[in-house]
């Protein structure tokens, strides 16, 4: 089928973020399996965006963020001709502004759509009712599914939970030449845990928690807490990871385009979020054998299983955190058995092959119902018979 697959945000390419890096995938499943697939974004990075050898048959740029009217009038007539140029037979939408988008071509086109749900929406009054409009939804997580019924008031039928997934193959047969040389770089010791936070600097992801965990830690235990990404909070973490006296133990590494040698380096993958969806994060650190403590927040215990294969705690409880660092900093029996039974979590629930397989028969139902739609007779039509 000639699916189109709509993503309103910035592009960032490189420096992907969860939904950049599952549309990547998802793109590269539906065109492994004999899909044409058009690509639409707002401006790309350096013109960084997947190319032919992705998957990808046509990409396109265009002014999804611009607030001027006429701007948002070029864009929509500007998608309509690439839907018909293209001869699109389903819309995946990306993030709210494209599920608008998304939303007008099928009243004006009808060309079925879904939308994808990576985390939760914003819950303003002015947004807020739009969300119930959308026809069909892909949530990454049951938990997001279930507030998107409770608090959005969005019919469950028009919701499908569909579990991101992660290529296996990115994360094997990274050589330990690389993960030493890596740690190397940062100066990190032989006889140091390494502890990796690695996601973009904000207050809902927790690094502040972290540090103050960090701060209740005896001097002396052997670790090295890397913290890996950007973002407008770094300075101000900065300046308190020096008041706090850690310096020495918590060292910022910006962004690391090569995640997989990050994970190869780590002993102990640290997610302390308020807010997520689904974090590939956690899968990726379960693909690399890395034991992860994450805070239960989103759909992480949709992942993990406390004490089974990782470690949860409540998001926001310091003291918490800072035991289970502590235990698994110590425990190195502990870290070898949380790596192996997350390893085959990630195995068995989390691939990507499993996520692409389900989105496409999902597109099926779709279109199978557009169809149905279309050929209902009016009721003007059925009276009169």
């Amino acid at each position: 089928m000639n699916v189109l697959i709509l993503f309103s945000h910035h592009w960032r390419g490189g420096r992907a973020g969860g939904a950049e890096t599952h549309c990547i995938s998802l793109i590269k499943g539906l065109a492994a399996k004999g899909h044409s697939i058009v690509f639409v974004t707002g401006k790309a990075d350096d013109g960084s965006h997947p190319s032919p050898r992705d998957g990808v048959s046509a990409h396109f740029e265009l002014a999804f963020q611009s607030i001027n009217p006429l701007d948002r009038f070029k864009t929509y007539r500007r998608l309509a001709e690439i839907v018909a140029e293209h001869k699109v037979e389903i819309i995946h939408a990306h993030h709210q502004t494209a599920g608008y988008l998304a939303e007008l071509l099928w009243r004006r086109k009808h060309i079925p759509y879904v939308v994808s749900v990576h985390g939760p929406w914003h819950s303003t009054p002015f947004k807020k009712p739009h969300y119930k409009a959308f026809r069909r939804l892909i949530v990454v997580s049951h938990s997001l599914q279930q507030l998107l019924i409770t608090h959005f008031r969005v019919p469950a039928e028009h919701i499908c939970t569909i579990h991101n997934g992660v290529d296996p193959s990115r994360f094997e047969g990274i050589a330990s030449a690389e993960a030493a040389r890596f740690r190397s770089t940062f100066s990190v010791r032989a006889d140091e845990i390494v502890l990796s936070q690695i996601s973009r600097i904000a207050k809902a992801k927790g690094q502040f928690d972290l540090l103050n965990a960090l701060k209740l830690l005896a001097p002396d235990l052997p670790y090295r807490c890397l913290i890996v990404g950007e973002g407008k909070e770094r300075a101000r973490l900065e300046r308190l990871t020096e008041s706090l006296g850690l310096s020495q133990k918590v060292t910022f590494c910006g962004y690391q385009s090569n995640i997989p040698v990050v994970l190869a380096a780590t002993n102990v993958m640290l997610l302390p979020s308020y807010r997520e969806g689904l974090p590939l994060s956690i899968v990726e650190a379960m693909l690399s054998h890395v034991p992860v403590i994450a805070a239960s927040a989103g759909g992480v215990p949709e992942i993990i299983t406390h004490g089974k294969d990782g470690l949860l705690f409540q998001a926001g409880d310091i003291p918490t955190l800072a035991t289970l660092i502590e235990q698994l900093v110590c425990d190195t029996n502990l870290r070898q058995q949380l790596a192996l039974a997350g390893h085959r979590t990630a195995i068995e629930r989390f691939l990507v092959g499993r996520m692409v397989d389900e989105t496409e028969a999902y597109y099926r139902v779709i279109l199978e119902e557009s169809i149905s739609s279309i050929n209902l007779p009016s009721p003007h039509s059925r009276r009169k018979h």
